[in-house]
């Protein structure tokens, strides 16, 4: 047996190629699937069963894509939820064999109600389970939230959490092998270990969601405080019917600068930038919106509205395939092009640029204290919650494109944020929104804590 984790930056959601013999099986694949098929021509095995955990909230899954490279695989998926495609609808017990593998399917619900863990045995040498793949009902240090599904339904989904990790995973076995389906840094969890495997006796020992009873496990799922982002119900209607293959999706073309200038003064589109944040702080071209490249796996998600289309600029030519796997994987389809040249290409027909204004936090400071200056504070509310700037105002990155901005009342402002990445989006949404007077501290929080500079925090009994 080989396991092949292909991980997706940003979200941080991990997928599986497994394969035995000359037979495969994928797990969760990410909506660009061509990775899954260049390792099966690699190891020279054929997929022939496609596996999700569960219907995804946070990136528009591959099963479909995926068949579309091995059109004998079949997708295999819970029967609790009615998906619009796929070949088997699968029940707790469900089993296969997959080269010399026996894969038998867990039902449990708590995260959604039709998630499944895929447990393996390798039957070259025993039937007893030697890995299983726990998608987002076990992470390394966490376990999956309970809020998505339904916020009334919060406290049941808990309990059928706390059900399913104590009567069907962790009785698996303390020598099993886990590997979760998102690894840290994913919306999915909260302190996920930044590990991409464990074993469950160490979760049992080292994971304190599992050393809780029932009652406590679900008053500490109540008071967990997680991002929840618009476009995660994008996400689950694509999932439940099936996304359109992105071989329908038309090609991506150069867009000459007479004809990007138009798509900017349209309402319904948008221009991201790619380059680094720093260097669209110091020069970009109005109207455009920053989402640096090594962000963009999740920000694009935050941000960006998607019933408008894209266009690109690109640093290098050769980063757009990253950028659009980026929009892709978040069911950002309508995408354009990209803007050819790049910013010379803008610079050399002499058009206009403008500069968003960096701030120290030595400054910051001081004109706080003058009462020259506002703070706005784009993090989440729970992060804003247990700290910020005091007076500071919260206007969620996730919430700017929901009319939150409306909220806004102008003057000069700070854009805040941990270390500067959502600020700078932010700020240039901010700018597309006509406020002008917004500056950035890239040193951002994490530099204002180091400094001691004061900070209301919450209290937790």
């Amino acid at each position: 047996m080989r396991i092949t984790t292909i991980r997706s930056e940003g979200l941080a959601a991990l997928s599986y190629f497994v394969s035995s013999e000359n037979e495969a099986m994928v797990i969760d694949p990410r909506r660009d699937a061509l990775v899954y098929h260049n390792l099966a021509i690699e190891s020279e095995s054929k997929i022939s069963h496609i596996f999700e955990t569960h219907r995804n909230e946070d990136y528009v899954t591959g099963s479909l894509e995926l068949q579309s490279y091995a059109p004998k695989a079949e997708i295999g998926h819970s029967k609790e939820t009615r998906f619009g495609y796929g070949d088997i609808d699968l029940s707790d017990d469900a089993s296969f064999k997959i080269g010399k593998m026996a894969v038998t399917c867990l039902h449990t619900p708590g995260h959604t109600d039709d998630c499944m863990c895929y447990v393996v045995a390798d039957t070259t040498v025993s039937s007893d389970p030697i890995v299983a793949f726990t998608g987002d009902t076990l992470f390394v240090n966490e376990v999956g939230r309970t809020d998505l599904v339904d916020i009334n339904k919060h406290s049941q989904m808990s309990k059928k959490l706390f059900n399913s990790l104590h009567e069907k995973v962790l009785p698996l076995g303390d020598d099993v092998i886990i590997h979760p389906g998102h690894g840290a840094g994913s919306v999915c969890g909260g302190a996920i270990g930044d590990r991409e495997f464990s074993t469950i006796g160490y979760e049992r020992k080292n994971n304190i969601w599992l050393s809780m009873d029932e009652a406590e496990f679900v008053r500490s799922k109540l008071n967990q405080r997680l991002t929840r982002a618009p476009y995660f119900k994008r996400c689950e209607k694509l999932n439940t019917d099936g996304p359109q293959l992105l071989c329908s999706i038309e090609t991506l073309t150069e867009i000459g600068v007479p004809d990007f200038k138009k798509l900017l003064k349209e309402e319904n589109h948008q221009a991201i930038d790619t380059r680094p944040t720093n260097h669209f702080l110091e020069k970009y071209i109005p109207g455009t919106i920053s989402l640096s490249l090594p962000n963009m796996g999740l920000l694009s998600a935050w941000s960006l509205n998607s019933d408008s289309s894209i266009s690109i600029i690109l640093e290098h030519k050769n980063d757009l395939e990253e950028a659009w796997s980026y929009l892709v994987r978040v069911g950002l389809d309508n995408i354009i092009g990209f803007l050819k040249g790049g910013l010379s290409g803008w610079s050399a027909q002499l058009l206009e640029f403008q500069t968003i204004p960096q701030i120290s936090l030595e400054s910051l400071q001081e004109r706080i204290t003058d009462d020259t200056i506002n703070v706005v504070d784009v993090r989440e509310p729970y992060e804003f919650e247990d700290e910020h700037i005091p007076n500071s105002q919260n206007i969620p990155l996730t919430q700017i494109g929901t009319g939150k901005i409306d909220e806004f009342k102008g003057g000069t402002t700070a854009i805040m944020c941990p270390s500067g990445y959502r600020s700078t989006t932010a700020a240039s949404l901010f700018r597309r929104a006509g406020f002008n007077d917004v500056v950035v501290p890239v040193e951002g929080l994490k530099g204002w804590r180091q400094k001691g500079y004061p900070l209301s925090t919450a209290l937790h009994l």
